[in-house]
């Protein structure tokens, strides 16, 4: 119990520090939000377009279907997205990670409050955007049931902590080569198309769909987003099957990561910071 006192009070510590340093560069923060919004909006119009051409619905989607949804990819990339590849990249390559391993506390948990720090300024900002946009624009409301929305909790969560484990492993390869986040472009990419970012994962060859439920991909975003648009209520073996593989992936790279933490301080050697 000591344990657990002390490492809240570091986070809330770490958490209160974080996001002074955010409202310092808050214009920062709300143009990379903006900027974060430009893809899900002009997938939408894109998709939008193409269902109108077809006669108003494609595959199982009208267009109301297609707002709601890429409104689900705006607000749940912003609450699972993670971005620590790029400090830890920069650290060691510049040799500013060194200091960074001589505080009383694994670097690690700085860039998790960071991370907490801009989901809680996320989560403030769009939740109750889309609660006035739904009030002002009836067909972006969504029809969910509490059971749903309690799986999407829970999905957000894990997501989040995936997401960040998987930049977490990028970002440790610097230990080997100068080229991860290059890797990390690749598989971002990857990710764009496979987790339901530019398409609902139901408009994809049957094929990819029935392999991806068995990727790290579509749980880490379409997942949510077809528990949030209401797409899996009664669907309770998918959603349970979707939860299992998305928290076997997580557990396994966090396994994956602490060995690669070992391994990497044993090679890490730097000049400089």
């Amino acid at each position: 119990m000591r344990a657990l006192h002390w490492l809240w009070k570091k986070y809330s510590i770490l958490f209160t520090t974080e996001w002074a340093m955010m409202l310092a560069y808050r214009a920062e923060s709300i143009i990379w939000m903006i900027g974060a919004l430009v893809q899900p909006f002009v997938s939408m119009a894109i998709w939008l377009t193409i269902s109108i051409q077809a006669g108003g619905s494609i595959g199982g989607y009208n267009q109301n279907d297609f707002i709601v949804y890429f409104l689900g990819v705006m607000v749940v990339e912003r609450l699972t997205r993670a971005w620590n590849v790029w400090n830890l990249e920069n650290d060691i390559r510049e040799g500013t990670f060194t200091p960074k391993l001589l505080r009383p506390f694994n670097p690690v948990h700085w860039e998790i409050n960071q991370n907490l720090v801009y989901k809680f300024f996320y989560a403030v900002l769009l939740a109750p955007t889309w609660v006035l946009v739904a009030w002002i624009f009836p067909e972006t409301r969504i029809q969910v049931d509490l059971v749903s929305m309690g799986w999407f909790l829970i999905a957000i969560l894990i997501s989040s902590v995936l997401r960040f484990v998987i930049c977490h492993l990028f970002g440790m390869m610097s230990f080997w080569t100068s080229r991860a986040l290059s890797m990390y472009m690749v598989f971002e990419m990857l990710h764009f198309f496979l987790a339901g970012r530019i398409a609902p994962m139901s408009l994809f060859p049957a094929w990819l769909s029935e392999m991806n439920q068995w990727l790290p991909f579509y749980g880490s975003v379409g997942l949510p987003v077809d528990l949030i648009s209401g797409r899996l209520m009664g669907h309770t073996d998918l959603i349970i099957q979707g939860i299992l593989v998305l928290t076997a992936w997580t557990v396994a790279l966090i396994g994956l990561s602490v060995w690669q933490w070992r391994a990497g301080l044993k090679q890490y050697g730097a000049i400089g910071g």
